[in-house]
């Protein structure tokens, strides 16, 4: 039933039980959601991010069509992408945001900083991001360089129960090490299924380059996105071609591809990242606390710049801006039944 939590016992907070549940999400909206409320939203559709969540909004070095790599500020995982309403992509990341913060979020600003995105205003980055953006593309490969080096010894892997695992899946190598030639692959890894959403997809780590440089590569089991679980998305090929013009515009898609290994199906494929933002999840430190609501209020804007590069977003924000007040009322009505029903699993789990 998609009124069930997956996950319940392991997640440590609501937070993490809101964010590995994103396929009951969708399954929920679809089946069983009241949301009279948002009927006047719901007809305006285009692609969404899936699963927008503070953890899933980065800055990456990217580089630029025909252009040099410079650090940008994006959406990083795709997974869960697909069409479907944007009021319903937006519902989902107040309620990721306000499982995080609770009552400090501050819903009408945050509201304000999406309406600003689908009109196509940018918002200034906070000071945190404002420095990562200017970060020189190559600090941040040399971080990535010291990160490989410490997963990594002479002869490969450094193998650890539980993190870093021997390479034992079927898959055979040569398929593997031939989507990186002319590159070196030094060695192969697993990495255990994690909780949250990847809990079920096969991960292969692929450490590349020599023993003075190197770089980890992720291959990631794809499997049907959360979206699905709403309506049919389109051939895989077109569904990815779209999120790429829609949530990275302008930018080189080879960074986070889809590839096929023969007998295995698709697998993303992507260089592990460095991990420039540290989400205090559970913080209450003020400091911590005003990150995070400054943080929310960007990524707030950035999904609404997306949802605001689309066909039918005109409409559905002259609706809004009609009545702003009817879009916090609806929101947070759907908002506060899901966070409800959500808080009794955790509960009682």
């Amino acid at each position: 039933m998609s009124d069930q939590f997956d996950q319940v016992k392991v997640s440590r907070n609501l937070s993490q039980l809101i964010r590995s549940n994103t396929p009951q999400y969708w399954a929920y909206m679809k089946e069983q959601a009241d949301l009279g409320s948002l009927q006047r939203y719901l007809p305006f559709e285009g692609m969404l991010a899936g699963d927008p969540h503070l953890g899933n909004f980065s800055a990456l070095p990217l580089r630029q069509v025909g252009g040099p790599r410079q650090m940008r500020f994006v959406d990083v995982d795709f997974d869960d992408a697909g069409r479907g309403p944007f009021v319903l992509d937006f519902v989902r990341y107040l309620i990721a945001t306000k499982s995080t913060m609770g009552a400090k979020i501050r819903k009408r600003p945050l509201e304000q900083s999406y309406r600003a995105g689908l009109a196509g205003q940018e918002s200034e980055p906070p000071k945190e991001i404002e420095a990562l953006l200017a970060m020189p593309v190559s600090d941040y490969d040399d971080m990535a360089a010291d990160y490989a080096r410490k997963k990594s010894s002479k002869r490969g892997f450094d193998f650890k129960k539980g993190e870093i695992e021997p390479y034992d899946a079927r898959i055979d190598r040569a398929a593997i090490e031939r989507l990186f030639t002319p590159g070196k692959v030094i060695d192969l890894a697993i990495r255990p299924r994690e909780r949250g959403g990847s809990v079920d997809q096969l991960r292969i780590w692929v450490l590349v380059g020599d023993q003075e440089s190197r770089r980890i590569m992720e291959l990631k089991q794809y499997k049907e996105p959360a979206t699905a679980g709403y309506q049919p998305q389109p051939p895989v090929r077109d569904w990815l071609n779209e999120v790429r013009q829609i949530f990275w515009p302008g930018l080189d898609g080879s960074a986070y591809d889809l590839v096929e290994l023969p007998g295995a199906g698709l697998f993303w494929l992507r260089e592990k990242h460095v991990s420039l933002i540290d989400v205090p999840y559970s913080s209450k430190k003020k400091s911590d606390v005003a990150f995070l609501e400054s943080l929310a209020m960007f990524d707030a804007n950035v999904l609404g710049l997306a949802h605001g590069r689309q066909a039918q977003v005109a409409p559905y924000r002259a609706m809004i801006e009609e009545d702003p007040e009817a879009f916090h009322d609806a929101t947070e009505s759907v908002a506060k039944a899901y966070l409800e029903l959500a808080r009794n699993h955790f509960r009682d789990g």
